[in-house]
């Protein structure tokens, strides 16, 4: 074969800029990843806020944050994947160290380091790794003992009025009947500290599925019950992340006097608060929604059937998405993603994915996340 002519050559020109930056808009973000290594110009490109903001509008996509415990593991496992609906792993996220995820919500990863008990906060949207101070806030340092002497439940919310991120979490020394409540803000400011804050009226439920954060409010499920017109229902508390304060207790939509709390949990769908209730002799799930927080009122809109029983009481189901159609995504034996629709009542295997201890979203773009993340 003949080499090219230098005529041929010559006409061979660099693609314009601004031709460039629109035919990369169409490449999917995963390639988009691998693409930075190209040259300089392009990892620039692809790493600039506004082509990574462009890039996400053309592709608008929810995606599943995924994330194992990698205390006890070897160093080198991941600690969370991020997966598209069908449970392809787009990408993971190595770190070294011995870490427990706390919580994975609103493109927010919140990790507790299980040798000093501090925590990092991971930012998918902006690739920011925010360490959060270490210790308990003042006003409990004084009577409290050491923060390793507690058990963790965190949440991590976003204030509507003010686009300011906040950080919940209750200390819980469930032998001693003592929670303590704290928040921090995260406003970028060398001073944030933890703040210590009135604890809830309720003792909460310390399991991570217990609790849900919805527009700027954190539900717990309470080990609490109420007497109301005869019946016994579980309570529910709720803090308030821009007041900082509790909220009315609610009462749960259940008569709890054969359910014990093992067999329930909460979800977010579609921005409603919602309680499972897991059935276990005959294995289903309720889905219960929340019409009207000032009167209590509750609606059950889906009875789920599972694809085989559970014991002790773990929580082996967990509702994620109400997807366009109608039809729920959900993730059942700590392993498998399921599609369940309510035309048919029947449920068909998504992908089998593995155990995971939280599960969340990110909607951000994947050309956000920190670069040392492993593909």
């Amino acid at each position: 074969m003949a080499p090219p002519s230098p005529h041929s050559r010559a006409s061979v020109r660099p693609l314009p800029l601004d031709a460039l930056y629109e035919v990369l808009l169409r490449v999917p973000a995963k390639d988009l990843c691998r693409l930075r290594a190209v040259c300089r110009p392009w990892r620039a490109l692809l790493s600039d806020l506004n082509f990574i903001d462009a890039h996400a509008a053309r592709h608008p996509k929810r995606l599943i944050v995924a994330a194992h415990h990698t205390d006890g593991l070897a160093a080198g496992h991941h600690l969370f994947g991020i997966m598209d609906l069908s449970g392809r792993v787009i990408k993971r996220v190595v770190r070294p160290g011995q870490e427990w995820v706390m919580t994975a919500l609103l493109d927010v990863v919140c990790v507790l380091m299980t040798n000093d008990m501090s925590y990092l906060l991971f930012n998918l949207a902006t690739g920011v790794v925010s360490a959060l101070p270490h210790g308990l806030a003042e006003e409990h340092s004084r009577r409290a003992r050491d923060i390793s002497d507690y058990r963790h439940l965190v949440a991590v919310g976003k204030v509507a009025s003010t686009g300011e991120y906040k950080v919940l979490r209750v200390l819980d020394k469930y032998f001693e009947q003592e929670q303590l409540c704290e928040v921090f803000t995260l406003d970028g400011s060398s001073h944030a500290r933890w703040r210590g804050k009135k604890a809830s009226p309720d003792s909460l439920h310390p399991h991570p599925w217990n609790r849900v954060t919805i527009n700027g409010i954190v539900y717990f499920l309470s080990h609490e019950i109420v007497k109301d017109q005869g019946n016994l229902s579980l309570r529910i508390a709720s803090f308030d992340l821009e007041t900082e304060e509790w909220r009315e207790i609610l009462r749960a939509p259940l008569n709890v006097c054969y359910i014990p709390i093992g067999n329930l949990s909460m979800a977010s769908l579609n921005g409603c608060l919602v309680v499972i209730h897991y059935i276990r002799h005959w294995p289903s799930m309720d889905l219960w929604f929340l019409k009207d927080f000032e009167k209590g009122l509750w609606a059950k809109q889906h009875s789920i059937p599972l694809k085989s029983g559970f014991l002790y009481e773990d929580i082996p189901v967990r509702p994620l998405l109400v997807l366009n159609d109608g039809r729920i995504l959900y993730y059942e034996e700590q392993k498998l993603l399921r599609i369940y629709d309510p035309k048919t009542c029947t449920s068909t295997d998504v992908a089998e994915i593995g155990p995971y201890y939280e599960i969340g979203w990110y909607t951000g773009s994947l050309l956000s996340l920190p670069e040392g993340a492993g593909a």
